[in-house]
């Protein structure tokens, strides 16, 4: 349940900040739609885990739908993380042509302004419309965005480990519930079977009425 409110959390305030840093070219509106819609597909896992589990021997339906929830949030998640992870492979390249051919100008002068530099390569490489410097924002672009992704696709498998956990915990509570529940029924079928038996018995003894002579 923490780790659907954490990325509803980031979800939310990404979207809410998009307009105003630099991370708005590394976490697109794409991006922040998905980490809303897995923060909310685990919060809602999370509760229907924790109805399930409160009375598990009465509400296994619960259960497994928390099971296939969970495993298709961690499937979403790895998803993302994944996407995330490579795009720091080619950071040069992708972001490079980002700069030249993607990228706004108010984009471009906060990098500019950050970074003390101006273009990508050289102030001649795309600059935005004021700058000063006799560097390029190659590095300081490489350099942020690097860093955001890894930090963005750790904290995805973070969050994929923490779902992976939740699932195993409800396979072991599975696992004891159905015992427990065959466990039952055995107790059950070995009472009925014994009162079949008594009663059979107590059939075979009992005494013919004597015949009464008037």
């Amino acid at each position: 349940m923490l780790s659907g409110a954490a990325e509803l959390t980031a979800g939310g305030y990404f979207k809410a900040t998009n307009k105003t840093s630099r991370r708005s070219v590394i976490i697109s509106s794409s991006i922040e739609n998905a980490l809303l819609s897995v923060g909310s597909l685990v919060f809602a896992s999370a509760v229907v885990g924790v109805i399930g589990a409160l009375s598990p021997l009465s509400r296994k339906k619960w259960l497994l739908a928390y099971v296939w929830l969970i495993v298709l949030a961690t499937l979403f998640e790895t998803g993302i993380g994944i996407w995330m992870w490579t795009r720091t492979l080619d950071v040069n390249g992708i972001y490079s042509y980002n700069w030249r051919n993607v990228w706004p100008g108010v984009i471009k002068q906060m990098f500019q302004d950050h970074g003390h530099c101006c273009g990508y390569l050289n102030p001649l490489d795309s600059p935005a419309d004021s700058c000063n410097s006799a560097f390029g924002c190659v590095v300081s672009v490489q350099k942020y965005t690097q860093g955001y992704l890894t930090y963005t696709y750790t904290c995805l498998f973070a969050f994929v480990f923490v779902d992976v956990a939740a699932l195993l915990s409800a396979l072991v509570l599975l696992t004891i519930r159905n015992d427990e529940e065959r466990l039952r029924w055995s107790r059950a079928n070995a009472i009925f079977r014994s009162l079949k038996k008594a009663e059979s018995v107590a059939t075979l003894y009992i005494p013919e009425p004597k015949p009464t002579h008037t």
